[in-house]
């Protein structure tokens, strides 16, 4: 693809390592394997893909822009009156979430890549929160769970809320041109992929659901015991938007029907002190988060904002039953693994709950359709066969193979 980024950073890219890879691509980049730079914030999001990615091409440079600190003591002076929640708000919007924002972001990503020695000849980028400057003729392959669209029309998502039309119009402008520009954009599911063709306009054939994947070690073989009592959440962040405060009222519910029923949470620091609830606080080991999630009878999500929640696959990994929202990717991630509840309603969610710890026999069809699911679709491997055979095409496409 020749015609790429048209937003007013798009000029700021370094020339050197652009010529570089120009003349690498000319020279049909024989004998040696394509050089690739790994940008944005996202480059941890998915540690498996990034390995996989460091075996296909020699990554010469990992790069994420850092935010401008003038700017952002500039405006932590002036919102010394807000509270901490407010300003803290306020400040990643206008830090993450402007067309001013994308544009600074994009002019430091167009300096670093100036200085990245010896050329590259592939762009792997993740996320689409700024640009990666002007691309000229270099492939770059973005890789992506969300985007702007969906999630400034999420009510519970205000941070991703644009200011004014003005606003919206500037950044999805922006953010399209990555998408546009991109020989694939590689998302987790069929929601985010429908939205990158219909609201930005993408070429279907360029925007590829390659899925997400759980880690092997939730797939280990083990022997899943159902007690009919506990239930797992697991959510890092807002504890009302990832759905925690309507869980914990639909377990309520729960008990009534259950008394011993047990709810497990992990990812929240301090919550109030309630009848079988056990918070396990932040947890870091992921042995003890495997552990967990083997020995609860289900799996509970019920997100008011995540669409492609890795915690759910995590769980078909393991054989535990979920129960979700109906929010996003998860009832298409979920499929016949698990119950789905209405968005906010905690008594559809109590429902579900109780209909999965009382009956054995549904559990553990559940159970087996969760590890038949990550079998076939949710794990690295199938993932990685999807995003390796694209990209290779993409690339011989455009007369540039590996040595």
């Amino acid at each position: 693809m020749n015609a790429f980024l048209t937003h007013p950073m798009a000029s700021l890219a370094g020339a050197a390592p652009l010529r570089e890879a120009q003349a690498a691509q000319g020279a049909g980049v024989a004998g040696r394997r394509l050089r690739a730079v790994a940008f944005g914030g996202g480059i941890g999001m998915f540690p498996p893909l990034m390995q996989r990615l460091r075996e296909e091409f020699d990554v010469v440079a990992s790069l994420a822009p850092a935010e401008p600190r003038l700017a952002r003591l500039w405006f932590r002076l002036l919102s010394m009156r807000s509270t901490r929640h407010a300003w803290y708000r306020a400040w990643r919007h206008y830090m993450e979430k402007t067309p001013w924002a994308f544009d600074q972001q994009t002019r430091e990503s167009a300096r670093l890549l100036a200085q990245v020695d010896g050329g590259y000849d592939v762009i792997l980028f993740f996320g689409a929160m700024f640009a990666p400057g002007r691309l000229g003729t270099t492939p770059l392959f973005v890789f992506t769970d969300s985007c702007r669209w969906l999630s400034s029309r999420n009510e519970h998502d205000e941070i991703s809320h644009f200011a004014n039309a003005r606003e919206e119009a500037a950044w999805l402008e922006r953010e399209a041109s990555v998408y546009r520009g991109a020989e694939r954009v590689f998302v987790g599911s069929e929601f985010v992929r429908g939205a990158m063709v219909e609201h930005y306009d993408v070429d279907p054939a360029r925007v590829v659901n390659s899925g997400l994947a759980a880690g092997p070690a939730f797939a280990e073989p083990y022997d899943k015991a159902f007690d009919g009592k506990t239930i797992l959440y697991i959510g890092k962040g807002d504890f009302e938007k990832k759905g925690g405060v309507i869980l914990m009222r639909a377990f309520e519910q729960v008990r009534r029907e259950i008394p011993d029923a047990r709810l497990e949470i992990v990812g929240q620091d301090r919550l109030p002190r309630a009848e079988g609830v056990v918070n396990h606080g932040f947890v870091r080991d992921r042995e003890r988060i495997v552990s967990l999630m083997r020995a609860a009878h289900v799996f509970a999500l019920p997100s008011l904002v995540d669409r492609n929640p890795i915690s759910i696959l995590e769980a078909m990994a393991a054989g535990t039953p979920c129960v979700a929202s109906d929010y996003g990717a998860m009832p298409e991630l979920v499929g016949d693994a698990g119950l789905i509840a209405p968005c906010g309603d905690e008594k559809a969610l109590a429902e579900a709950l109780v209909r999965i710890l009382r009956d054995a026999d549904l559990s553990r069809r559940l159970s087996d359709e969760g590890r038949r699911r990550y079998r076939e679709r949710y794990n690295w491997d199938s993932v990685w066969d999807i995003v390796r055979g694209q990209m290779r095409t993409a690339l011989a496409q455009r007369g540039l193979h590996h040595g």
